[in-house]
């Protein structure tokens, strides 16, 4: 009996353009009838505006290729996405320049888009919510999820991205109905029929959106969402039985989890497997979500007071920062040319001003000596150090 899915791992080598290619022509190339009528809806994970170098959001080179190739095709081609819920995408589409980077092709704020109330069938938990009309308008779904860990699903990839095809607070019926039954409901609805994950930095720890970056260099593909999160999971030395929504989405048949099902195309998993740390307080996490949406939507109902403005505010002590290794730095001056806001000056070491610094991570991806490391500690912390070290900065 032949193997009832393929994915494909592909190490990045020369390019990204020609790793992502490679991928996809490994299981086969695009899904077969793309016509110029086909209406293709990208979906990257841009949840928040932090650079792809620490491992949160999608690499825009990705996006290019995968949306070129289509364009090659004749497909009618738009990138969307909703960010996280207490985020703003137009703003991180501005922090990653992502309309710069992807120049030609129409990128969609799907927060901004007509929400269309949708009923979803044979659901068990999510059987209303609200969806982007652009995507229910598309006739192909492309995901576009980064390898990460999470701190309430445990794992992250192309089923829990297509949360961003909701809208604003739609976010919450999620949370509130049981988030793992809720994102085999939302894949049933609209689940996509390519997935090219991006590992080429992936994230350990409080994932999705605080955690560390891991430096993979992998490109992952497959036309079944489920078989290729279940291969990202074993690369990441997570086991199945941890993941609810895989196990769930399985039982309901909506894709292969058995890796013995699972035809692996390029690298196999033993070559590339690197077992990550997984986030802390899974459970906690889980609580505190559904906590957090059901006094919020309570106070929006209510009071009409919007609690996502002062959700964000607390959060972004931890959005990443570059930090010296003050033991590893060599002083080659490479961080300090490459800063496009010139917020690093020479002393006797490097010194970064977080007043300036637009945290692109830029000093992180290029360090010869990788002495620039990521840090989600608050900038008071980090000016602190500096001082320690003798600078003012």
């Amino acid at each position: 009996m032949g193997k009832r899915a393929i994915v494909s791992i592909v190490r990045v080598s020369d390019s990204i353009e020609g790793s992502v290619r490679k991928a996809v022509d490994l299981i086969g190339g695009i899904p077969a009838g793309v016509t110029s009528e086909t209406r293709v809806l990208i979906k990257p994970n841009f949840i928040r505006a932090e650079a792809p170098a620490v491992g949160t959001t999608t690499h825009p080179e990705i996006v290019r290729t995968v949306a070129t190739m289509f364009k090659e095709k004749g497909a009618r081609v738009a990138i969307g996405e909703a960010s996280g819920n207490q985020y703003n995408t137009e703003e991180i589409f501005e922090h990653l320049r992502i309309r710069d980077r992807l120049g030609g092709f129409e990128v969609l704020d799907l927060d901004r888009d007509r929400i269309v109330s949708v009923e979803i069938r044979d659901a068990r938990a999510l059987k209303k919510v609200g969806i982007a009309e652009t995507v229910l308008n598309a006739d192909l779904i492309v995901s576009l999820p980064v390898m990460k860990t999470h701190n309430s699903t445990v794992f992250t990839g192309a089923m829990k991205n297509m949360m961003g095809v909701l809208p604003e607070r739609e976010k919450w019926n999620m949370h509130l109905s049981g988030l793992h039954e809720a994102l085999v409901d939302l894949n049933r609805a609209v689940g996509p029929r390519l997935i090219v994950m991006d590992a080429i930095v992936a994230m350990e720890g409080w994932g999705p959106a605080m955690g560390y970056p891991v430096k993979m260099g992998l490109v992952l593909a497959g036309t079944d969402f489920v078989a290729v999160d279940s291969v990202a999971a074993a690369i990441m030395g997570i086991e199945l039985k941890d993941v609810k929504h895989l196990v769930r989405a399985t039982e309901e048949g909506l894709g292969v989890s058995d890796l013995s099902d699972i035809e692996i195309r390029g690298e196999e998993i033993v070559n590339v497997k690197r077992r990550f740390r997984k986030a802390p307080g899974v459970k906690f996490f889980e609580v505190y979500g559904k906590c957090q949406y059901t006094v919020g939507r309570f106070l929006l109902n209510s009071f009409r007071i919007d609690i996502r403005p002062f959700i964000r505010r607390t959060s972004l002590f931890h959005l990443p920062k570059p930090k010296l290794d003050y033991g590893s730095c060599t002083r080659t001056g490479r961080c300090r040319a490459i800063c496009p806001e010139s917020a690093i000056t020479m002393n006797s070491y490097p010194v970064i001003d977080y007043s300036k610094c637009s945290r692109c991570m830029l000093c992180y991806e290029q360090c010869p000596q990788h002495a620039i490391l990521v840090s989600r500690l608050p900038v008071s912390v980090l000016k602190l150090r500096n001082q320690r070290y003798g600078f003012r900065r």
